[in-house]
């Protein structure tokens, strides 16, 4: 059965507590400046791109056309949402203001500078792995 409890009732058994705080994942630019969006993104091209001209045989046009497809939707799609939902409020961090505070993770938080090398290394990693197989398919 149910039965009407007041609000009075439901403060004094701390019930009732305040809204929890905004989600990472509802702010839709992860508080990261589109410069680190596009530099990510462009490393991942990057990588295709290079093992597209190392491996380059009539064979593999199609498969690395489509890796080129989904990384262009995997972040063409967020750049979008800035877009599309203004009225949350969630405006791409400018570069400055990403320099200045920052970005708080998991551990505390991160320096402009710190994070830019923490978001950045692997897609630099995995570039650099493409590049370590190009070259190990000209010396072969």
């Amino acid at each position: 059965m149910t039965r009407h409890v007041s609000q009075d009732a439901l403060i004094a058994r701390a019930e009732i507590v305040a809204a929890p705080a905004e989600r990472a994942c509802e702010d839709h630019n992860f508080g990261l400046p589109p410069a680190i969006h596009l530099m990510t993104g462009a490393l991942f091209l990057g990588f295709v791109s290079v093992l597209c001209l190392a491996l380059a045989t009539p064979g593999l046009v199609i498969p690395f056309g489509i890796f080129a497809a989904f990384i262009l939707a995997f972040f063409t799609v967020p750049a979008i949402f800035l877009k599309v939902s203004p009225e949350r409020g969630s405006q791409a961090v400018g570069w400055t203001d990403f320099l200045e505070r920052g970005i708080a993770t998991e551990h505390g938080r991160c320096g402009g500078a710190e994070a830019t090398v923490l978001v950045l290394m692997l897609p630099g990693f995995i570039f650099l792995w493409a590049v370590a197989i190009a070259i190990i398919v000209a010396l072969i």
